[in-house]
């Protein structure tokens, strides 16, 4: 009877320390890992919506700036910490594409990684100074195939950058050889497009946007996947262009945990998200910066991301992109 007593007290104490143990948990800050520096787009889109995050899951969401390696120093932390929903990390394209181009990057973003959701696109554009003779992304590629022109020049912010993958895209889908121009990253591809320092460049939208209203840039073709961007609807996205057919390449951004978080934990976070995600605030905040809001599901995502996957290692495999 003493046994049967003390087992269940026992089992008591062992149910009232686990749910203070939960209890605990759930009042610990959320770190959401952002791979870029403070300012620029991936930690606006991070902030924004990590703020709305907190409030739904009621706990604080920290943005941790882990800037390095193209976004891959965030990674290994992620990797490198307990798959408790404690760090949620904030992932995108290149957490694809960058494994495809550096072989000394192990993780598998299909394994490695379960995603809660996606949050955003952001359009791409190829862009050409207002003074340019060229107004279509057709009338440009015929001229260069005619004229056999190789010296035609296209800027983007680096090597195995989504920028210089769209550009990869239009030479080989438009049988073209335009000469890539790789800057330091991206602040100042605009201005030296403006000054005709170079005749075209891939820009992410929100980079553009200030030019295109100025009138001192044109964009020729948009990256997007389902609809033209509400601010250029007389311009075409790639998809629609002959040769192009059905073609997408738009940068997208994504929350993900490590594999191995509770499923109850992802279930929960994934649906803040989406409630997040959902809020008239969020979305205007994102789509004033030229962030276009297009929520999934975890598993829509991957489902989105798959083909995706298999059209950036088509380019790199076309293109020969290597960075180490």
């Amino acid at each position: 009877m003493k046994r049967r007593l003390i087992n269940k007290l026992t089992i008591a104490a062992t149910l009232v320390l686990a749910a203070g143990m939960g209890q605990a948990q759930s009042d610990k800050p959320i770190s959401l890992i952002v791979g870029y520096s403070a300012g620029g787009s991936a930690d606006f889109v991070a902030r924004v919506v990590g703020a709305e995050l907190a409030k739904k899951l009621g706990r604080q969401v920290i943005i941790e700036n882990v800037v390095g390696a193209s976004g891959m120093l965030a990674v290994q932390k992620v990797l490198n910490s307990p798959a408790d929903g404690n760090i949620i990390y904030m992932g995108g394209t290149d957490t694809v594409v960058v494994p495809m181009v550096n072989p000394k990057v192990k993780h598998d973003w299909d394994k490695d990684f379960t995603p809660l959701g996606r949050m955003t696109t952001v359009p791409m554009i190829f862009a050409v100074p207002a003074n340019s003779k060229y107004n279509t992304l057709p009338e440009l590629m015929a001229a260069l195939r005619k004229s056999g022109n190789e010296s035609f020049s296209y800027a983007t912010p680096g090597i195995g950058t989504m920028q210089h993958f769209y550009g990869s895209l239009i030479n080989t889908k438009g049988k073209v050889s335009m000469l890539h121009i790789p800057y330091r990253g991206g602040a100042q591809i605009a201005n030296d497009l403006v000054g005709n320092q170079v005749e075209s460049a891939v820009l992410v939208l929100s980079t553009a946007m200030p030019f295109l209203k100025d009138g001192k840039i044109k964009a020729l073709s948009v990256s997007s996947d389902t609809a033209r961007v509400p601010q250029l609807p007389n311009v075409k996205r790639i998809g629609e262009e002959e040769g192009f057919s059905g073609v997408a390449l738009p940068l997208w951004q994504a929350l993900f945990v490590k594999a191995g978080t509770p499923a109850a934990t992802v279930a929960a976070y994934e649906k803040a998200l989406m409630d997040a995600m959902a809020q008239p605030e969020v979305k205007t905040k994102l789509e004033e910066s030229g962030i276009t809001t297009s929520p999934l599901k975890g598993s829509d995502l991957k489902a989105f991301v798959r083909p995706q996957a298999e059209l950036y290692k088509e380019i790199v495999t076309n293109a020969k992109i290597t960075m180490e």
